[in-house]
Order: C-alpha cells, then sequence, then structure tokens
C-alpha cells in the first residue's frame, strides 16, 4: 500500500491527486493507494481518500506503507524517517493557491539536498519519481531538533546570499 498524506491545512491540494489518479490509470501504480486527504475535496474510483485519521491510525498507516508520499510540511516528511520509510514529497504552492506562501517549496529543497527524500514537483513528473523510488537509498537522518533547524538557516542564508538580498540582525 501506497500512503499520502496531504496534511491539514485548510486549502485544497488537488493538484498530486489529479496526477496519482492518472500514474494508476497508466499502471504506474500497481498497488493500493490510501490517502489523507484532509479539506482537499476529490472522488476518484482508483484512490481510498479519507479525510483525516487519528494520530495511533496516522502512524500505522505510515508504518504498513511500502511508500509514502506526502505534502512537504516538516512533520508529514519527519514521520516518513522516522518510520524509515522511502518518502517522496511535493511543495503545496501558492501560486497554484494551495498555501499562503512557498516556505513548503524551502523546506523540499533542503530534504532533497540532503537526499533524505525524492523530490515529486508535481508537474508530471511523477511518473519519473516513482521510477526512481525502488532504486533510491535515502540518506542516515540524524534526529536531533537542532540538526533540523541548523540544515534549513543555512540552506536559507545561502539562498539569501546568492539572491543579493540583505538580511537584518
Amino acid at each position: 500500500m501506497i500512503f499520502v498524506t496531504l496534511g491539514t491545512w485548510e486549502m485544497p491540494f488537488v493538484r498530486p491527486l489529479r496526477e496519482l489518479e492518472q500514474a494508476v490509470i497508466h499502471g504506474h501504480i500497481r498497488e493500493p493507494v490510501v490517502v489523507q486527504s484532509g479539506k482537499t475535496p476529490f472522488a476518484s474510483p482508483h484512490l481510498e481518500l479519507v479525510p483525516f485519521f487519528g494520530r495511533e491510525e496516522l502512524e500505522q498507516r505510515y508504518q504498513d506503507a511500502s511508500l509514502v508520499i506526502c505534502q512537504a510540511g516538516v512533520g508529514s516528511i519527519m514521520l516518513g524517517l522516522r518510520k524509515k520509510k522511502k518518502v517522496i514529497a511535493i511543495a503545496r504552492r501558492a501560486c497554484f493557491d494551495e498555501h499562503i506562501d512557498d516556505h513548503q517549496l524551502e523546506i523540499l529543497q533542503v530534504f532533497a539536498h540532503l537526499n533524505v527524500v525524492l523530490r515529486w514537483d508535481g508537474e508530471g513528473d511523477l511518473p519519473a519519481v516513482l521510477a526512481r523510488a525502488p532504486g533510491f537509498v535515502p540518506a542516515e537522518y540524524p534526529f536531533r531538533e537542532e540538526r533540523v533547524s541548523g540544515e534549513i538557516l543555512r540552506y536559507l542564508a545561502s539562498s539569501v546570499e546568492s539572491s543579493g538580498a540583505e538580511t537584518t540582525p
């Protein structure tokens, strides 16, 4: 079973569901797909959609999954990594009215750079990402809170420096 979680944010996130449905239809996914859809309205005979799971059931779905596909929220990604799962992550984007800003894109860039998740851009690239998943060996992630913060801060600082923007102390 592939477990997909779109998180609990109030804005819909239909873009990945459309691609997932097409991946099932075209045979790129051949196992059941269970989706924690949150507040995203979507109907499909090819996906099992459940709005919300309780914490224990959510963790069990992660545990039982052969692959986790999630929105690029830190909590969703970290739970997959803690469960030692291969994780494909996709960012909610402001330009698609999926979030109020693009912080998830920045989070995804950091985790992909660390080679702990497979990045899915959501622009028709799901079959290619799925094809990479069987051979993907994620780097070991050291679970210390200061490591997450430090990596994100270093990445953001380098992004600001390369853009030429000034920072305030």
